[in-house]
């Protein structure tokens, strides 16, 4: 009897009953799961979108340091031509130049590590700090 009582106003309120079902499921959903993509770094890994961030900032990071290292080469290669032409040119040899070229590199270089260094320093304070 009891069954049937309830089995009567089950009947009834079915949609009622669907729907929050549904909507309960569909909260959960949306509150629980958050979305996730493949990682930039390691393919077989799920990251959210903070991580992905991070990783992003991590490649171009690397990336700026990578230039500046280019950038440097450049400089060094065009200071070097720059006196080989000046020697094919027929002027005579300028050893000031030559001395002002080498100490030109000798800061380009020790102002190339300075900056590798503090990028690489302020990227270790920034993980620690987003751990």
């Amino acid at each position: 009897m009891v069954y049937k009582i309830m089995w009567e106003w089950l009947k009834k309120h079915a949609a009622l009953l669907v729907t929050i079902l549904v909507s309960v499921g569909l909260l959960f959903y949306l509150v629980g799961c958050e979305p996730k993509t493949i990682s930039l770094k390691q393919g077989n890994k799920l990251i959210n979108r903070q991580e992905l961030q991070l990783e992003l900032d991590q490649i171009m990071g690397t990336a700026q340091l990578r230039m500046a290292d280019l950038d440097r080469q450049d400089q060094l290669r065009a200071i070097i031509l720059q006196n080989a032409l000046i020697l094919v040119q027929g002027q005579p040899y300028n050893p000031v130049g030559l001395i002002t070229a080498a100490a030109a590199v000798y800061g380009l270089t020790q102002g190339g590590k300075n900056i590798s260094k503090t990028v690489v320093a302020k990227r270790k304070k920034g993980k620690t700090n987003n751990a």
